[in-house]
C-alpha cells in the first residue's frame, strides 16, 4: 500500500528585494518514491510548473545550504520577520526563487518522515519495479 503526504503551501515567488508575487505550492509525497518531493505549482487552480527533486533537499535547507544545479535550498530570515526556507529552480532559460515559512515546510517534512523515516529510504523503494519499469521503457 502507497502511503502519501500532500499539502498546499502558500509561497512567495522572490522578484526583487521588496516585490514578491504569492504562489500556491501543492507539496506531494509517496512512500513508493520515497526520495522525491513533487511540488506544484499552482495559479488560478491550475497546475503551472510541476518540479521533482531530493527530499534531502528540503530536509537541508532548513538548517543550511545544499544543492547545487537546478535546484538550491537555504534558510534565511528578515529582521522581524517569519523563519522562511528559499527554494532556487534553475533551467537553461531562466532561474526563480521561492520563498515558504520554514515552521509550515518543517511540520509537513515531518509528515513524510512519519511515512519513510530519513536514511531509511532504501527500504521502501521496489528496485526490482523500477528496473522493470525502466527496461519497458515506461518510465
Amino acid at each position: 500500500m502507497v502511503s502519501t503526504a500532500k499539502r498546499t503551501l502558500e509561497m512567495q515567488l522572490l522578484l526583487g528585494p521588496d516585490e514578491t508575487v504569492p504562489v500556491a505550492g501543492r507539496f506531494s509525497y509517496r512512500s513508493d518514491r520515497p526520495y522525491e518531493v513533487e511540488v506544484a505549482f499552482l495559479s488560478r487552480g491550475e497546475t503551472v510548473a510541476t518540479w521533482l527533486f531530493a527530499r534531502d533537499l528540503l530536509l537541508g535547507g532548513l538548517c543550511g545550504t545544499v544543492g547545487e544545479g537546478d535546484v538550491r535550498v537555504w534558510p534565511a530570515r528578515r529582521p522581524g520577520g517569519p523563519r522562511r526556507v528559499h527554494i532556487e529552480l534553475s533551467t537553461d532559460e531562466s532561474v526563480c526563487e521561492l520563498a515558504v515559512r520554514a515552521t509550515e515546510l518543517a511540520a509537513w517534512l515531518e509528515q513524510t518522515a512519519a511515512i519513510v523515516p530519513p536514511g531509511r529510504e532504501h527500504r521502501y523503494l521496489d528496485m526490482d519495479a523500477h528496473l522493470a519499469r525502466l527496461l519497458a521503457g515506461k518510465c
